[in-house]
């Protein structure tokens, strides 16, 4: 028995249409498909919630720098030292990073131990927090001063022997 192809194509274009029908009458297919419909839509949220908060916390964090530089520049003009501008960038950043740190350690620490309120360990967190970053601060100013002379005397050295030769 000879089929030309068009015929063939027909008939089994057919019988793809009749399983497919056929598969919407058994429930459990149904039911499988809902759930894994369902399943990919939740996922789908879930991803877009994670953007949305990671967008949302990156223009915090934006706005938040841009307030530290943009005010470390203002003291800078209006003190009329780099110096004092540098000064006021490294404590603001070393007093926001260590309480930030200290109020999540703190509040880790608590959890696990329940010694305070979450309330007073926040407290106690951003207290020990200002008190470590205003030191930590002064600390890294003091070496980033201590090394800008070493490193100025040390090329003004170099420079003046190339020009004294």
């Amino acid at each position: 028995m000879k089929m030309n192809v068009p015929a063939l194509i027909i008939s089994n274009f057919f019988r793809i249409k009749f399983y497919l029908i056929d598969s919407f009458r058994n429930d459990d297919d149904f039911l499988a498909v809902l759930l894994l419909m369902g399943a990919l839509v939740f996922l789908l949220a879930v991803i877009f919630g994670i953007v949305l908060i990671l967008i949302i916390l990156f223009i915090i964090v934006s706005f938040i720098g841009g307030g530290i530089i943009s005010a470390s520049v203002l003291v800078g003009l209006q003190q009329k030292s780099m110096s004092k501008g540098f000064k006021t960038f490294i404590l603001s950043l070393s007093i926001l990073g260590s309480t930030v740190l200290s109020v999540f350690a703190f509040w880790c620490i608590n959890s696990i131990k329940d010694w305070w309120n979450p309330e007073i360990s926040v407290i106690a967190g951003i207290i020990c927090g200002v008190f470590a970053g205003w030191l930590l601060g002064l600390f890294f100013f003091h070496a980033a001063s201590k090394m800008a002379e070493f490193l100025r005397n040390k090329y003004d050295e170099r420079i003046d022997s190339r020009f004294h030769q």
